[in-house]
């Protein structure tokens, strides 16, 4: 059993999401912790679950697979659950725009069904929600705190904030316990790598190992704080623990701020081949873009000790790394 949080050990877990990027490498701490864990994955397609992710815990988990929504399913399973970390729903700004109610019935509907669950079944437990940046939208004033006005600027970001207030209300209805973790680029291996639709910085370092050109949409001036998978995990872990955080909502980010220009220059140096050339904004992208992000996430570390410990240039080399050894199992 890994040192420090003690906490997990013989606690039963329950991650929704938990065969894709964030979830399965928290699975694999989690039971690494001596945790009992339960992964529910609706498998949604195109998104990020992947039974690969979970090969080295495979015999020490239990899958599930079902809708997040699905009360005959979800009824059962949050039974019992001293925790839960609840990360499945899409991430597709793109998509959201096009199809608004595609993003409704995938994100809100079935998780208001997931809260009536525990409302029922497991009313008090702990939940880790994790959110997004993209919540804050375009800021006015950096840096974001937990404090700075939401402009969200798609309709995920919308349903994002929109769960996140109905966690806190069922704090209210039913005693939950939740907590929400309003999440920036996460980067690092486990993450599926088909396509750009979320999660670009990922998809970018497959374009730089098949000796792509990776495009920057105008000068690429636009500043961007990129977390190492394991520095998240080890926040959502402290996060579950903290009794204190039980109510709260945090804004993360890290101390190494770099342009997306900068980005793709690491990027290409990490996975030793790729190029990048400037090109116009198209314009979908440009009604979504949030500018600089620039994060003051001290709340958050007053509250858990935590700060990220990866460099931007050690976190990509341990990633290119990764997906060279298991390209297969990704492309």
């Amino acid at each position: 059993m890994m040192a420090g949080h003690d906490f997990y050990a013989n606690k039963n877990v329950l991650i929704t999401g938990g065969i894709g990027f964030l979830g399965s490498n928290l699975a694999i701490r989690l039971v690494d912790l001596g945790a009992s864990v339960t992964l529910y994955d609706g498998l949604i397609p195109d998104l990020g679950a992947n039974f690969f992710n979970i090969k080295p815990i495979k015999d020490r988990i239990k899958v599930v697979i079902a809708d997040t929504g699905d009360r005959s399913a979800m009824d059962h399973y949050v039974r019992h659950q001293d925790i839960i970390f609840n990360i499945g729903m899409h991430s597709c700004h793109l998509d959201s725009m096009k199809d608004p109610v595609f993003d409704i019935r995938t994100n809100v509907v079935p998780q208001i069904n997931f809260l009536e669950s525990l409302r029922y079944h497991n009313p008090e437990t702990r939940v880790v929600y994790v959110g997004t940046r993209a919540q804050y939208g375009r800021v006015e004033k950096p840096p974001i705190t937990e404090t700075t006005p939401l402009n969200p600027m798609d309709i995920y970001s919308v349903s994002k904030q929109a769960v996140e207030w109905y966690h806190m209300l069922y704090g209210k209805i039913c005693g939950l316990q939740p907590t929400s973790l309003r999440l920036g680029n996460t980067y690092g291996p486990r993450h599926q790598m088909r396509h750009a639709k979320y999660g670009v910085q990922n998809y970018l370092i497959r374009l730089a190992l098949d000796g792509q050109q990776i495009e920057i949409f105008g000068d690429g001036s636009q500043e961007r704080e990129l977390m190492y998978v394991d520095d998240v995990i080890e926040c959502l872990l402290l996060l579950g623990e903290r009794d204190q955080c039980a109510g709260q909502v945090y804004a993360i980010g890290t101390h190494e701020r770099v342009t997306f220009l900068e980005l793709v220059k690491e990027i290409i140096k990490a996975c030793g081949s790729g190029s990048f050339a400037h090109v116009p904004w198209p314009k979908d992208r440009k009604i979504i873009e949030v500018g600089h992000v620039v994060t003051n996430y001290s709340k958050l570390t007053a509250h858990t000790g935590w700060t990220p410990s990866t460099s931007l240039s050690e976190g990509l080399s341990i990633t290119a790394e990764y997906y060279r050894q298991y390209k297969k199992h990704y492309w």
